[in-house]
């Protein structure tokens, strides 16, 4: 028997909560007056840390990229371009891995596979990452903001 699925609605406060508790999970591992090209590394075992990079700085955003630096890592790196809005105080991922441009809602099945919340999704990942940094990382002060 087939059902019809109920389409996936955008819940826009909770997902500014998420938005506004990235924004302040990350704004822990910036400088004050970050510049571009600054970098500070996340250590979170012995074997993997990450490197948050400040790639862009304007009057009221900074985009942060975000990767494994792990040299012995060849087929999976994960990455995320991140804006700050800092009138809005809320983070956002622009692109995670190769996918960016994420819409609000896709329809579900689609050709490229994505989840109907897949925007939501992202930066879920983002905040689990945030908390395994809190939880168990560490900066490295040698090579913050170098």
């Amino acid at each position: 028997m087939w059902f019809k699925r109920q389409k996936y609605v955008p819940k826009l406060p909770d997902f500014l909560a998420l938005c506004e508790r990235n924004y302040a999970q990350l704004n822990r591992y910036l400088a004050e007056d970050a510049k571009t090209g600054q970098a500070t590394v996340i250590q979170v075992s012995e074997q993997h840390s990450y490197r948050i990079s400040v790639t862009e700085v304007a009057r009221f955003t900074t985009t942060l990229h975000i990767e494994l630096t792990d040299e012995r890592e060849f087929y999976f790196r994960p990455s995320f371009v991140v804006r700050l809005y800092h009138d809005a105080r809320v983070a956002e991922v622009l692109a995670c891995q190769q996918i960016s441009g994420f819409k609000a809602r896709y329809d579900y099945p689609n050709l490229d596979m994505l989840l109907p919340d897949e925007k939501r999704q992202i930066n879920l990942l983002l905040r689990d990452w945030l908390k395994l940094c809190a939880g168990q990382g560490y900066i490295n002060r040698e090579l913050a903001f170098a």
